[in-house]
């Protein structure tokens, strides 16, 4: 079977490698996926420039994937010849907060990712794709759209889950804030999304934002927001740190900023004084848990929500398709077809 690796000490594009192996055989406990699709995120791109650090051993590559379970090792209940699956990004997170120790995720030094012809799971790591979504649709799931979901809702079990009421600000159009758009309008709530962009604005307009907000033009761009809204209920912050004391001023009193994103760190400690005066909170968002997804899976089946794809490579455009991802021009996910 054919399998693409990133290899040992690997610090950019070079080091991720296509390779022929034998198909894997699941031991007890495990079942084997013909994987379908793979999805990329932000991640992906970072674990293979040495920015989680260099990987000491090799590993597939690749968190998000569907597919189709084809084979079952001993011990495994509730699990069928053919049931379409998912990986769950983290291992050991049945509900409730995040476990602890559970690395970078699928894809990751240690811990072997979805981008082969078959690959080995355990069963309580994989899930139940939605019914209504394609296997490239579902490969876009366990990351981003997890991710954005537990921004919107909090862990589980949900304290204050979004409601039709509410304001969100989104950052950015990168996927998760895409999930997070998505679900937010299935709610019933209203969205304003940021963007540098007047093409990817005008698109996210049509998914049903209500307004945008150029932030390369508008450095108080939380302030504007706020000002134009009355402030938000809940801010997604998927750009990073550097984002917080925009995501701050766009809060309402009361609000809550969901803080995800590795990419621009603060240079100074946030607005803390403004953060109190309005009684927000800023929570870590850590993907989310196994329940978490069933949970998502039967909202998106139930609202018909369809997961954004720029753009479908096949399994041979592996690099083009890193390529493409890391360009900044996709507007939704890039997925690479493994088996037709």
């Amino acid at each position: 079977m054919k399998r693409w690796i990133v290899k040992a000490g690997t610090t950019s594009l070079e080091g991720l490698t296509e390779q022929e192996a034998a198909r894997p055989e699941p031991g007890r406990g495990e079942v084997r996926i013909k994987v379908h699709a793979v999805s990329l995120n932000a991640r992906d791109q970072l674990l293979i420039s040495g920015a989680y650090g260099v990987p000491n051993g090799d590993f597939i590559a690749i968190a998000d994937g569907a597919g189709e379970i084809d084979a079952l090792g001993s011990g495994v209940d509730g699990w069928s010849i053919g049931d379409r699956v998912t990986g769950l990004y983290f291992r050991d997170w049945h509900d409730g907060p995040p476990a602890q120790d559970q690395g970078w995720g699928l894809g990751s030094d240690g811990q072997d990712g979805m981008l082969a012809e078959y690959v080995i799971l355990k069963a309580d790591r994989i899930a139940a794709m939605p019914k209504s979504l394609s296997f490239e649709e579902a490969a876009c799931l366990p990351c981003a759209a997890l991710t954005a979901w537990t921004a919107l809702n909090g862990d589980r079990p949900y304290r204050r889950p979004i409601g039709a009421a509410d304001k969100v600000l989104v950052t950015g159009t990168g996927a998760v804030s895409l999930f997070a758009l998505l679900f937010a309008k299935a709610r019933g709530a209203a969205v304003v999304a940021t963007t540098s962009q007047e093409e990817k604005g005008r698109q996210v307009l049509e998914l049903g934002a209500l307004d945008t907000v150029n932030y390369k033009q508008i450095p108080n761009w939380g302030e504007i927001a706020a000002e134009r809204t009355g402030g938000f209920d809940r801010v997604v912050n998927a750009a990073g740190s550097a984002a917080i004391d925009q995501s701050i001023a766009a809060i309402a009193p009361g609000g809550d900023i969901a803080l995800m994103g590795l990419y621009d760190h603060a240079a100074t400690p946030p607005n803390f004084v403004g953060l109190m005066m309005k009684g927000g909170s800023i929570r870590g968002t850590a993907v989310g848990s196994a329940m978490a997804f069933a949970d998502m899976a039967a909202f998106i089946d139930e609202h018909g929500i369809k997961p954004p794809i720029a753009r479908i490579f096949e399994m041979a455009e592996t690099k083009a398709a890193y390529q493409f991802a890391a360009s900044g021009e996709p507007f939704g996910k890039v997925v690479i077809r493994v088996a037709g």
